[in-house]
């Protein structure tokens, strides 16, 4: 369905904001060695839906006031996600070769430097935390918890694990959609609930907000699993096929299964948006985007 153009307008504008200040954010560092700000760049700035950063924004619906500390708490959700892929990516990991329409960072710069830029953008994202001006000390702290428990051995790095060692031992939905939950729906959850928090909304609506993210992780997750089983390559912008061996949705049940499956937690996360006090319509129009190639599978 095509988007509204305001809505389109308005999600193309934050989403050149978002990319303006990553640039400005790789650019303001001094003395870092040619080959290491080479690999950054090349990792952080790659074509890509942004999302994460998008829903932190469109959470806040930042005035002229809260602008800067919207674009900037959304670029340190980035750059973690982005230090995830890089440590996904890696020959002991998934051993990917293609990662956002172009060579993975450690194909293009070695592993030595792609670990290197991981654990660089990871440090800066927390920094970028520090120094958000005009946020007081008290919301600094819940919201460097909050990605803290994110990133940590009961988020990202929890999910990575049972994806690389104990992934063959999962064969139930709920094993299933907890692994998707701890590989992407957690810093999906983060990036909304910070957003929450910068507005200044009361818990229950950050309980609200998170709920949202949830399903829409969960939803994301699984129609990635589909694409890895019925796209290309160059549709994907990433390696395709890579699940063949994988337990997930789709292998388990079919791809009509998982489908059903994803619009279901839209459903779910529209549901939970209405809830809030959150301006809906550009957060729709981001999902109906995100997730307009998504909606086929192969017969």
């Amino acid at each position: 369905m095509p988007l509204p153009d305001q809505q389109l307008a308005g999600m193309l504008s934050a989403r050149d904001a978002i990319e303006g200040r990553l640039e400005q954010l790789l650019a303001s560092p001094t003395g870092v060695p040619p080959n290491l700000s080479a690999a950054l760049r090349h990792a952080l700035l790659a074509p890509s839906k942004r999302i994460r950063p998008l829903l932190v924004y469109h959470v806040v619906e930042p005035q002229d006031a809260q602008i800067a500390g919207a674009l900037d708490l959304g670029c340190a959700v980035e750059m973690v996600h982005t230090a995830s892929l890089i440590l996904d990516d890696l020959p002991c990991m998934d051993d990917a070769v293609m990662r956002r329409q172009r060579p993975t960072t450690h194909m293009a710069f070695g592993q030595a430097t792609a670990i290197l830029a991981a654990i660089a953008l990871l440090s800066q994202a927390f920094g970028i935390l520090a120094a958000l001006a005009g946020v007081d000390d008290a919301t600094k702290t819940r919201l460097a918890a909050e990605l803290s428990a994110a990133v940590g051995w009961t988020g990202l790095v929890a999910g990575q694990e049972l994806d690389v060692n104990e992934r063959a031992s999962i064969v139930a939905v709920d094993g299933i959609e907890r692994l998707n939950w701890l590989k992407t729906g957690v810093l999906f959850v983060a990036a909304a609930r910070m957003g929450a928090m910068l507005r200044g909304l009361p818990d229950e609506e950050v309980e609200a907000v998170g709920l949202f993210a949830s399903h829409l992780g969960l939803a994301f997750q699984t129609a990635d699993d589909l694409l890895d089983s019925n796209a290309t390559a160059d549709e994907a912008g990433k390696d395709v096929g890579k699940d063949g061996n994988k337990t997930t949705l789709v292998t388990l049940f079919g791809e009509q299964a998982a489908l059903l499956s994803y619009r279901e937690h839209l459903d779910k996360a529209e549901a939970a948006l209405l809830q809030t006090r959150v301006n809906a319509p550009p957060l729709m129009a981001m999902i109906a985007r995100l997730f307009e190639r998504r909606e086929t599978p192969t017969p």
